[in-house]
């Protein structure tokens, strides 16, 4: 009989061994204490799933810093060919995050696998994924950008920056909704539908700013007319610093706007200390992608995103 229970403080060595090589180790545990800290992750959030006191998956919940209810699970790793033993770890999951409040949960699967999740049988965890009613959300490419050299302020044409103390919450909401029509991302598009353009707009916004950021770093760009033509919104996550959120009007789309915000992003991150930057865009985004490209990122992974709601 399999049972799920939660895990110790002192036990996180072995949940971190569970199903994984010793050299995988201290990756694996790194990122879980830095995930306490940021408040994404929680002890009582890590389970394993057993067998007559043998350890034989696990999982663990994850969120937003600051919030209480899961979100995602992370640093799911099963016997795959074992369906008895999966079964038993989702319903005991879905009973527990549906007693913290959660309506949904997502899962990402990035290819190839890499710490600190290392994500291997890929198409085997996608399959259990669809088997527990996750549907695929969106499919992004992931880029990452390192450099120990600082990052020049190119000439800007007498274009205006604003921040977010200038000129205020609604002024950003209005600049997210106006740049999300027409939108290349699947997902956004999406949510627009569902939600209305200004409270998926509104949401953005206060998702983002669940993460770590300074308001000057959050800028509304105008050409030299003072017309406002995009935004630009980086953040720390609770594992990297990243291009939270950036957008260029539809009617200014295609004249370069997108590489003076995306390089204006890079320089606040940079100007805080950072020299590691990652960023996601939808896979059927190319202007965006090759955008990154231009400012010197470089491609290292697909992600795909999974959500089951209940």
């Amino acid at each position: 009989m399999y049972t799920v229970r939660r895990v110790a403080m002192h036990e996180l060595s072995d949940f971190v061994a569970v199903l994984t090589p010793p050299e995988r180790h201290a990756s694996i545990l790194a990122y879980v204490e830095h995930m306490f800290l940021q408040g994404a992750m929680r002890p009582e959030w890590c389970f394993l799933v057993e067998k007559e006191g043998e350890a034989l998956g696990r999982a663990a919940f994850w969120t937003l810093p600051g919030k209480d209810v899961p979100s995602d699970i992370v640093l799911l790793d099963l016997p795959w060919e074992d369906d008895a033993c999966g079964d038993q770890l989702w319903q005991d999951l879905l009973l527990m995050c549906k007693q913290l409040g959660a309506e949904q949960l997502g899962y990402v699967l990035d290819t190839p696998a890499m710490a600190p999740q290392w994500q291997e049988s890929g198409p085997t965890r996608q399959t259990f994924l669809k088997k527990k009613g996750f549907h695929l959300q969106r499919e992004t490419s992931r880029f990452e950008w390192k450099s120990d050299e600082p990052r020049s302020q190119e000439a800007n044409g007498g274009i205006l920056f604003r921040s977010l103390s200038e000129v205020g919450e609604a002024s950003f909401i209005d600049a997210i909704m106006r740049g999300s029509a027409s939108t290349l991302d699947r997902q956004i598009a999406q949510e627009r539908a569902d939600l209305g353009p200004y409270l998926q707009a509104k949401e953005i916004f206060h998702d983002l700013q669940s993460m770590s950021y300074e308001a000057h770093w959050w800028e509304l760009a105008y050409t030299p007319e003072n017309e406002l033509f995009g935004f630009v919104m980086p953040t720390k996550s609770p594992t990297f610093a990243t291009i939270g959120y950036i957008g260029v009007l539809p009617e200014f789309r295609g004249r370069g706007y997108v590489d003076v915000l995306l390089n204006r992003g890079v320089i606040s991150l940079v100007q805080s200390g950072e020299r590691y930057i990652r960023a996601d865009t939808d896979l059927h985004n190319e202007p965006m992608a090759n955008s990154f490209l231009r400012a010197g990122f470089h491609r290292f992974a697909q992600r795909s995103e999974y959500r089951v709601r209940f």
